[in-house]
């Protein structure tokens, strides 16, 4: 059953689709708010809420009733859509999750408000209690089938009759429609909403099933009437494929917003008859079997009882919109698991479970893997990418069954609510009889934010690299991850000594502890267990020329001038708070005095709206600064400059500001020029006609009492930065070759043409570093960073040539290349390099993934100033996230 609502749909509209068939008995068509959403009932089986309950926009959402950790609703928008969700006492706090998108609500007595402009999926926690609420926020449904016609096969219609009650078995009729569409060369299998008892149901090449909201199939709870298809020993039980795929089979699709429920910890406890007595039945709820072009759209899977969701032996595989929902204390229940795969997506999801929710694997053919079909694979290209990992395990997992290799795993764009550990490689399969031991190659964690690592079930720490094996784990990257809790024990990067397993090559960038960048494992709470781990290197983009994040519960580094400034907990953050005097307050950093051009950064919160907070820059001494605050009592932003104590208003702007909410204020330096932004924009510039408060540190004032202040920041200046996600290449100007932007996974700077090309962009700069991401599909391939480039003919070049192994710094003369500097380098195919140059003068020195591995003076003046830009010889390289930076002042 599916509710639409918009301004413009009429009661004519609404009438006319019922009678099409696509819109089946609606329960109402409402015309407020500014989303269309799709609202879907709730099957019979399952009870409401008594904790909870929803509305988006004027709809009242279905909140079902679920484990003692958690309820759950789902509904699907386009738009704008208002979400209220009523608690069942008065709310005195409130956190929503992932609390890196922050999504702020308002509270009115036992009613918490907030919008969502986009599919979302969050996990509410109100008033510290352990039972949150789930809410499944999908994307609008476009491309619903209609319920009969040419190509459907409606299991509820003759000759199928499927029982939609839940009162008889249906996976009979189920499977009978799932093979005339087989049989006739391909067809939609639809499901209405309804209850349908089923047993084990195998899907077949060229057929889509469509399980319709408010659909669900589910289990009997009694292993007897499932096919025995595994034995699980450390479980002393054997199991079956619930739903799986014919070997051998493809272009299969399953989707919808219906749910498929395992009824998998009743089975799971339920001992059962002879000749088995005294064991439990497990349940793999979907299981793509050794099938190719297999897509997954938009169904809960839920209560399996043991791993959910489970890929086999599959290629080309496409996983959106999943929520997979499972009881957080029964172990080895993972959500989802990719096994001896290729080319697998997993996009925008959800995943809660007791066991670790995203996970990949190889195995032998033995245990619950003895009856694969086919020979052993490995795995490459799985990307999990907007993933929301709830766990007491791991949230995300490469490893723990590494037979055979497992190459290019990408986990981005990905939030972790709770773990015991976040992210984890482990080489843990110790009983492998191949010739050769497996190993995992190219893996990469990048963009994700980490919540809550505090659960101490295997171990807790949020990042763990280790072998067990002789097989080795290289070519690590870890970026942009922002941590908020570290966990109680030591991280760990461990090879194995007696084996000879190796941990190479693992680079860190832009890992942000509690808002502070970090610099070296320590920061990281990161140890080296032994002499097996090599290539451990930092190559943040952002050299960060101070920071403090005041968890070290003191205000060391800093002077107070005026004022009672104190470092007490927001939370569990340490903060700086201004006391509760109404006095002038100001504090200034000890670091700092002799810099020019900067940016400073940090978050404010003012605890009342008659209040005011300032980062303050160029500090010179008490009485000589620029400030640049939020005015809440006024609502404006404010920029001043104190001369010899006299405070002069410079420049302001309008601003809403409210109470009790964190903001982000950035001040960019440059010159006389003073440009201002809030939360990332850009709110206000100002050029100074005096030349005055030329140097300076940084610090912070207000005028107010209890106003916090957290994560200080000074960065140099970014001279220029594109990381292509626009979809264009506006800025740069191509003097050769086949430039474009492509998709691959994100968006990146594409040539085509098997010649030299050389795209440009930025101003002749002098002295600067530029950074790049770089990556070549074959190793006969190069990937160069252009700098100081005058002309097509005149510039220096860093790059990587594959091809000969090694990096390499030329210059290029009127037109003449001369290789200057050059070092052996052990580059691959289709991985990411971060390449980096740093020229001041006449001195060059080249990174690759944060080591340094050139350093040239060129003994003649030449080439003083120039551009920016990218050369290759080779066709399908690739270059992302162009970055330059002006030198630490």
């Amino acid at each position: 059953m599916l509710i639409m609502t918009k301004k413009t749909i009429s009661m004519l509209v609404v009438l006319v689709l019922m009678i099409a068939g696509a819109l089946p008995q609606p329960q109402a068509a409402h015309a407020n708010g500014n989303a269309t959403i799709q609202n879907y009932p709730m099957p019979s089986i399952y009870t409401a809420s008594s904790v909870y309950s929803v509305r988006a926009d004027s709809q009242s959402v279905p909140v079902i009733s679920y484990m003692p950790d958690y309820d759950y609703a789902q509904f699907s928008f386009d738009g704008t859509v208002s979400i209220e969700v009523t608690f069942n006492a008065p709310i005195t706090s409130y956190s929503i999750s992932p609390l890196a998108k922050n999504i702020e609500g308002t509270v009115n007595g036992n009613k918490l408000t907030f919008s969502l402009a986009s599919s979302t999926y969050v996990i509410v926690e109100i008033n510290g209690l352990r039972k949150r609420l789930v809410i499944a926020a999908d994307p609008l449904e476009t491309n619903i089938p209609p319920s009969s016609g040419a190509g459907i096969y409606n299991v509820t219609h003759s000759p199928y009759n499927a029982d939609n009650t839940g009162a008889a078995m249906a996976s009979g009729a189920i499977q009978r429609a799932i093979d005339a569409a087989h049989n006739a060369g391909g067809g939609t299998v639809f499901i209405p909403a309804g209850v349908y008892k089923s047993g084990n149901l195998t899907l077949k090449s060229n057929v889509t099933f469509y399980l319709a909201g408010g659909a669900v199939i589910v289990g009997t709870g009694k292993g007897e009437d499932y096919a025995n298809d595994f034995r699980k020993t450390s479980r002393n039980a054997d199991g079956t494929y619930f739903i799986r795929t014919t070997a051998g089979s493809s272009n299969i699709t399953i989707r919808g917003r219906g749910t498929i429920d395992g009824k998998g910890i009743a089975m799971r406890e339920r001992k059962m008859p002879a000749p088995n007595k005294n064991e439990g039945f497990l349940n793999n709820l979907l299981v793509p079997m050794q099938t190719s072009n297999f897509n997954f759209d938009g169904l809960i899977l839920r209560d399996a009882g043991f791993w959910s969701f489970m890929v086999v032996r599959s290629d080309n595989v496409t996983i959106k919109n999943l929520k997979g929902f499972q009881d957080l204390y029964k172990i080895e229940n993972d959500v989802i698991d990719i096994n001896e795969s290729q080319n697998v997506l997993v996009q925008h999801s959800i995943a809660i479970s007791d066991d670790d929710t995203y996970s990949t694997k190889t195995w032998l053919q033995t245990g619950m893997s003895s009856g694969w079909p086919g020979a052993l694979e490995h795995l490459e290209n799985v990307v999990f990418d907007d993933a929301f990992a709830w766990t007491r395990c791991v949230a995300f997992k490469i490893g723990q069954g590494v037979a055979q290799a497992q190459i290019g795993v990408t986990v981005r764009n990905s939030y972790v609510y709770q773990s015991a550990r976040a992210l984890l490689i482990d080489h843990g399969y110790t009983m492998n009889t191949l010739p050769e031991e497996g190993y995992a190659r190219r893996i990469t964690f990048e963009n994700i934010d980490i919540e809550r690592v505090d659960v101490n079930q295997f171990g807790n720490y949020w990042l763990g690299i280790s072998t067990s094996t002789s097989g080795d784990v290289s070519d690590i990257a870890v970026k942009n991850i922002n941590i908020r809790q570290l966990g109680s024990q030591q991280s760990r990067l461990s090879g194995n000594v007696t084996r000879g397993g190796m941990v190479k090559n693992v680079m860190f960038s832009d890992v942000y502890v509690k808002g502070k960048l970090a610099t070296s494992l320590t920061d990281l709470k990161v140890s080296v267990i032994n002499s097996n781990v090599t290539g451990v290197t930092f190559a943040n983009s952002r050299p960060l020329l101070f920071g403090d994040n005041f968890q070290s519960g003191n205000t060391t580094g800093w002077t107070s001038a005026s004022g009672s400034w104190s470092v007490p907990t927001d939370g569990d953050n340490g903060v700086l708070s201004s006391g509760s005097q109404t006095i002038t307050s100001l504090i200034t950093a000890q670091a700092g005095n002799a810099w020019t051009d900067y940016e400073y950064e940090a978050k404010v919160k003012v605890a009342i709206t008659n209040a005011n907070a300032g980062i303050v820059f160029r500090v010179q001494d008490a009485n000589n600064y620029y400030m640049y605050r939020i005015n809440a009592a006024n609502q404006m932003l404010e920029l001043y400059k104190s001369v010899n104590g006299q405070m002069t208003l410079a420049a302001s702007a309008p601003f809403a500001s409210q109470s009790k909410k964190w903001y982000n204020l950035k001040a960019v330096v440059e010159g006389n020029k003073i440009i201002c932004y809030v939360d990332g924009h850009a709110e206000m510039e100002w050029t100074n006609p005096v030349t005055e408060l030329t140097t300076g540190g940084v610090g912070f004032r207000t005028t107010s009492a209890g106003v916090h202040f957290d994560n200080a920041a000074v960065y140099p200046i970014t001279r220029f930065s594109d990381d292509f996600e626009d979809g264009n290449t506006t800025g740069w100007t191509s003097s050769s070759g086949s430039w474009s932007v492509t998709a691959d996974g994100s968006k990146v700077l594409t040539q085509a043409a098997s010649a030299a090309a050389i795209t440009t962009a930025g101003d002749p700069w002098t002295d600067y570093a530029y950074q790049a991401e770089v990556k070549m599909p074959i190793s006969n391939a190069n990937a160069g960073l252009l700098f100081r480039v005058q002309d097509a003919n005149n510039y220096y070049m860093y790059r990587i040539n594959a091809a000969t192994q090694v990096v390499e710094l030329y210059k290029s003369v009127n037109q003449v290349l001369t290789l200057v500097a050059s070092a052996p380098f052990a580059a691959r195919a289709n991985q990411w390099y971060t390449v980096k140059v740093f020229i001041e003068g006449n001195t060059v020195k080249g990174y690759v993934n944060g080591a340094l591995m050139t350093e040239w003076t060129n003994p003649v003046t030449e080439l003083t100033a120039g551009k920016i830009g990218f050369r290759t010889t080779s066709a399908g390289v690739s270059f992302d996230d162009a970055l330059v930076l002006a030198p630490p002042a």
